[in-house]
């Protein structure tokens, strides 16, 4: 058992808290600076977003490796599903800043409803960050179960947090992505805090990718304080998936930053200490990969602020 309680059990992980790497030979073989531009994108519009007041369905700030994960172990042919905190995936898939403005600005007139919770990118295969808990699952389950019959070899994601694993939709999808031997891969959060319940705390006592094995799936646990042990999970579950190797869950172990918690438990401040130490991190380049996101959410903020009647 761990004795540090802001590091969970039985979680994978290849990054030291300061930074030291714990496999060298796994680390060399990850894009670790295209990594970190993910991360960083994802923090800068999560706060670009909060400080603007714009409407959002929930911050992900400590939450960022789980987006850049998928968005990077995804290819540009296969489907991302992202749940309520990984608003981020689409934008890290490619959707311009012109859309994202749009999305948080907007209303869908004929429907009434906010433009926001149709963030999606169905051009760049990012599927609606939809109402209702675990919604989303049953479409990515639809999606992985028509790219198994058309045989191209295509993958589904699908993220979620650790609370929709109590709901119906969740066990469903599950149960028939093992029955059909499915090419896609669940992604769940699990929350840990110290002064709180621990991760597992509300989801029948048990971590989540221990229950969703006995459903027949093939699972993984990862720290997600650690961005780089983060994608190499999803990276091998997509891999196997594409391989017609059959379903993965892999549980991602987070830390919100709204919690307060030590600067280790920070995916990019982890990351960055190992680019540090390697001499591929500087300020320079950490003040233009966020600027380079902060001007573009702005410009076409301003556009559509012109546009307006």
């Amino acid at each position: 058992m761990d004795t540090n309680p802001w590091e969970p059990e039985g979680a994978t992980r290849l990054l030291a808290a300061d930074g030291t790497p714990l496999d060298d030979e796994t680390i060399a073989g990850l894009p670790l600076e295209r990594l970190y531009r993910a991360l960083v994108a994802a923090r800068t519009l999560d706060v670009k977003i909060a400080r603007a007041g714009l409407p959002a369905r929930a911050p992900w700030a400590g939450e960022e490796s789980v987006a850049a994960a998928c968005a990077l172990a995804a290819s540009p042919s296969d489907w991302v599903f992202p749940g309520p905190r990984d608003g981020a995936v689409a934008f890290l898939r490619g959707l311009s800043a012109d859309a994202v403005a749009h999305h948080l600005r907007s209303h869908d007139r004929a429907a009434g409803i906010p433009a926001r919770d149709q963030f999606c990118d169905p051009e760049g295969r990012t599927g609606p960050l939809l109402r209702g808990l675990g919604r989303h699952l049953g479409l990515a389950t639809g999606t992985a179960r028509a790219q198994a019959l058309a045989g191209t070899g295509e993958v589904t994601l699908a993220t979620c947090g650790e609370g929709t694993t109590t709901t119906g939709p969740f066990h469903e999808a599950l149960v028939l992505a093992a029955a059909a031997d499915l090419p896609i891969v669940f992604v769940c959060k699990s929350q840990l805090w110290p002064e709180g319940a621990p991760p597992e705390a509300g989801t029948v006592g048990d971590p989540v990718f221990e229950r969703a094995r006995t459903l027949g799936l093939r699972t993984t646990r990862a720290d997600g304080a650690c961005a780089a042990a983060t994608l190499q999970e999803v990276a091998a579950a997509v891999r196997r998936a594409r391989e017609g190797k059959g379903p993965s869950l892999v549980e991602v172990v987070v830390t919100p930053a709204v919690f307060d918690p030590p600067p280790e438990r920070d995916p990019l401040e982890r990351l960055r200490r190992h680019l540090d130490r390697i001499g591929k991190w500087t300020r320079t380049m950490q003040d233009v990969a966020e600027a380079e996101v902060r001007t573009r959410i702005e410009r076409a903020l301003a556009r559509i602020e012109e546009a307006a009647p």
